[in-house]
């Protein structure tokens, strides 16, 4: 026992204490360095930003943009791969808030400076952040030459990679949607997400397959669909999407009670009617919004016998709401037969004003 005390005390402690003051000395050192490099870096960014700018909206011609580059790279440490993103960072940037000709001057100084291989490195990383960052850069530069390199991921069996893959490869194709049915469930919102964003920024046209889509089993394929109809304003699987209504998940339920909505779907009314009662108060106000766009007398008939004995607060005034948008003058007549009614129209109209 004292061997092992005298052991613990005479290497493994020091051993630890080493360590310990190493990683601290290191941190330390790091910390120095970084602010001691600073205002290099920051002149850097600076004469980057100043170079990016001129180059993009001067659109010179290729031997004086060849030359440009040239003399820019010899100005900055471009070797550093902070120095790399960096640049990537503020081409991104700039492409976003540019279109046309002087958006594709970002892809040829990105191509020039070379900074696509660096991008092909990070995809060729083991670290998974690393990777998706490479497609990343290929999406938003919209270096197409890269989907063979990100078509290798599109099974991949990590979903974060597999998402991000098929995010990038469905931008830079303009619409190929090769992996769809392997959208992982878990990660289904921010992936609908980010599709939406990509059809709304490359204008993407609608896809071929979607009518199959709205007959999937999996959530995140029937979210994907109703949202896509939804941004192409495609009415022709009205019945699809409102059978739907009767999907075990609520929260697919509440996007197609919205898709209903958006679509003005008014064939819809019956069965969101004869759902009512028996969906919780959160989806029964989906409904209520949505039966103020497209509800006729059948809605009206319904709310005028419901808000009397509704006692629930929210969906009274949900009710209300409801009904003042269909018929304003029925509303009066049942305002004037209950205060409480009277006081929610009286709220809803002042809020409209």
């Amino acid at each position: 026992m004292e061997q092992l005390i005298g052991y613990i005390k005479h290497f493994v402690i020091p051993f630890f204490l080493i360590i310990t003051l190493s990683l601290i000395a290191i941190l330390l050192f790091k910390r120095i360095r970084y602010q001691y490099t600073l205002p290099y870096r920051s002149q850097i960014i600076r004469k980057s930003e100043i170079f990016l700018t001129e180059i993009t909206l001067s659109n010179p011609d290729k031997n004086t943009l060849k030359y440009k580059i040239s003399k820019f790279k010899s100005e900055i440490p471009i070797h550093k791969n902070w120095c790399k993103d960096m640049l990537i960072s503020n081409m991104i940037l700039m492409k976003s808030n540019l279109k046309g000709k002087t958006a594709k001057n970002i892809l040829s100084i990105y191509k020039q400076l070379e900074l696509n291989h660096y991008s092909a490195s990070l995809i060729r990383d083991f670290r998974k952040y690393k990777k998706c960052l490479g497609f990343y850069h290929f999406q938003a530069i919209g270096y197409r030459p890269g989907i063979h390199m990100i078509k290798k991921y599109l099974l991949h069996p990590n979903q974060i990679i597999l998402s991000n893959a098929n995010i990038a490869f469905l931008a830079l194709s303009k619409g190929n949607w090769l992996a769809l049915d392997k959208i992982p469930v878990k990660v289904s919102r921010i992936t609908t997400i980010k599709v939406m964003d990509v059809l709304h920024s490359e204008n993407i046209p609608i896809p071929k397959d979607i009518d199959l889509w709205i007959h999937s089993e999996k959530k995140a394929i029937l979210k994907l669909a109703v949202m896509t109809m939804v941004f192409y304003n495609y009415r022709n699987k009205s019945a699809e999407i409102i059978k739907l209504l009767h999907h075990k998940h609520k929260a697919l339920r509440i996007d197609v009670i919205i898709a209903i909505r958006d679509l003005y779907l008014n064939e819809a009314e019956e069965e969101l009617l004869s759902l009512f009662d028996k969906e919780a108060i959160d989806v029964q106000l989906e409904i209520l919004e949505t039966l103020a766009v497209i509800g006729s007398e059948k809605t009206i008939s319904f709310l005028k016998n419901e808000i009397p004995k509704q006692e629930t607060k929210d969906l009274k005034l949900k009710m209300v709401f409801c009904y003042n948008t269909l018929d304003p003058a029925g509303a009066d007549q049942l305002g004037s037969q209950d205060a409480d009614t009277q006081k929610m129209i009286n709220h809803i109209r002042k809020i409209e004003l």
